[in-house]
């Protein structure tokens, strides 16, 4: 069996997570669980509010698994700060960084203390 070696571009075409795609997740997302609904104490709860709890909370922990805060991207703050952007703003929030998290992990995002800005501190 012979393997295929992949260009670098073929490899972050595979890794990243388009924004598009991560709209269309979250929209998904939100008509699902604006649809569907649970009966708690005699009142129908929207799934909607487990998955916008769930989905900020993962993307917390995740954030720091990641060290997000290290980063350079518009989103790089602790755990608790995303966590409460991403509760207060999920429509927004939420496609942005799962955006953001699969440009991290396939190496696209630079880092803040990274070789160019130790240039432009030592200077």
């Amino acid at each position: 069996m012979t393997g295929r070696l992949l260009s670098e571009s073929q490899v972050v075409r595979r890794t990243n997570m388009k924004t598009r795609d991560a709209v269309l997740l979250t929209i998904t997302l939100f008509v699902i669980g604006s649809l569907i609904r649970f009966q708690i104490a005699g009142t129908g709860v929207p799934l909607i509010y487990f998955v916008v709890l769930g989905t900020s909370l993962w993307g917390a922990i995740d954030s720091g698994k990641l060290q997000l805060r290290d980063d350079k991207s518009p989103i790089s703050y602790g755990p608790v700060v995303l966590f409460l952007g991403l509760l207060l703003l999920w429509l927004i929030a939420f496609p942005w960084y799962l955006s953001v998290r699969c440009r991290i992990r396939a190496g696209t995002v630079a880092l803040k203390n990274g070789p160019e800005n130790a240039l432009a501190s030592a200077v």
